[in-house]
């Protein structure tokens, strides 16, 4: 059963995630323990890695937990991971959030590190979306939530998706980026990083802003959620206080990287982001890194899951989740 699942969220994952420092250790939680206990918390490379890097570079361990962080290359392996409910902790895409919620129920949202980081772009200088009707765009994933955005957005503009644009598809941004490099593709939408990667080295116009767009559409204070951070049932009610104060520390990375924090790409590379520093500086501004908890940003989700329902059941385990699945104090 497992198997099947990460089949069919594989491409999912890896379209949204694999797009891919100034303090010592802390020991700051009072919650008293009698033993040192290992705490396995998995973060897949890429963005989310890159707004986590202060926390994983310095935070070998916080009070008597200790915490064993793993920076997942492939996105087989973290869905594996997470649908086998083997990490602690764990940033995941939305609807993969979802699917281990709809699958077993032991993870909460606890809170989101990233939303939306995606941007239609030309090559050739067109400006207005009005001008690529009947253009051929590229995305990554037919069905995927990459398409299920782009099409949710222009439908709400007005468009039919279907109809006025000629979409499409290649497996995942690694196919993408290069596709627009060598010119074939002038049209795309690109997430960051690999947008930066690409303006390196060819002039590109940003036609649309996909969660600025959610934002304006949907009345959202934050866009659509990108990088879901999951946690066990079992520290919600055994260990709250090493939880509170590990998300404190997520939060304070996710601000250090936004601020673009002396050194964040030396720490990046230390750490095993496949994203060169140079690139990370450059792709801050867009990334849309932004630590939000879960109590902020219900409105985001419920709008979120319920859109990629009606496109896609099976993109969130078949079902739009109960409202237990948001961690709320």
């Amino acid at each position: 059963m497992i198997k099947k699942l990460t089949s069919i969220f594989i491409l999912a994952l890896s379209s949204v995630i694999f797009i891919g420092c100034n303090s010592d250790n802390k020991n700051i939680s009072n919650e008293p323990k009698s033993e040192t206990r290992e705490m396995k918390i998995v973060i897949p490379d890429g963005l989310p890695a890159i707004g986590a890097a202060e926390l994983i570079k310095n935070n070998t361990e916080i009070d008597n937990y200790k915490l064993n962080f793993s920076i997942e290359k492939t996105t087989e392996n973290l869905v594996t991971s997470v649908l086998k409910n083997e990490p602690d902790i764990a940033i995941v895409p939305s609807n993969i959030a979802a699917t281990s919620f709809n699958k077993s129920g032991e993870y909460k949202i606890a809170a989101t590190t990233g939303f939306g980081s995606f941007y239609l772009i030309s090559t050739d200088g067109t400006k207005d979306i009005k001008d690529l009707k009947g253009k051929e765009i590229y995305n990554i994933g037919k069905g995927l939530t990459p398409d299920i955005v782009t099409k949710t957005l222009l439908e709400k503009m007005g468009y039919n998706s279907d109809k006025d644009f000629n979409f499409s598809y290649v497996n995942g941004v690694t196919e993408l980026a290069p596709a627009v490099l060598s010119g074939k593709v002038k049209y795309a939408v690109v997430p960051e990083p690999a947008l930066s990667q690409i303006e390196a080295k060819k002039k590109v116009t940003v036609i649309l802003n996909l969660n600025e767009k959610w934002k304006e559409l949907f009345k959202s204070n934050y866009g659509f959620p990108q990088a879901t951070v999951i946690v066990k049932k079992d520290l919600i009610t055994n260990h709250q206080m090493f939880l509170e104060d590990f998300l404190k520390n997520l939060k304070e990375s996710v601000d250090f990287a936004n601020s673009k924090g002396k050194d964040l790409g030396a720490i990046c590379s230390d750490i095993g982001v496949s994203v060169k520093g140079d690139i990370i500086a450059k792709s801050i501004d867009k990334a849309n890194l932004k630590y939000v908890p879960i109590k902020d940003s219900i409105k985001e989700y419920n709008d979120y899951f319920r859109i990629l329902n009606e496109f896609s059941p099976k993109s969130i385990g078949g079902k739009v989740p109960s409202e237990e699945i948001y961690l709320q104090k």
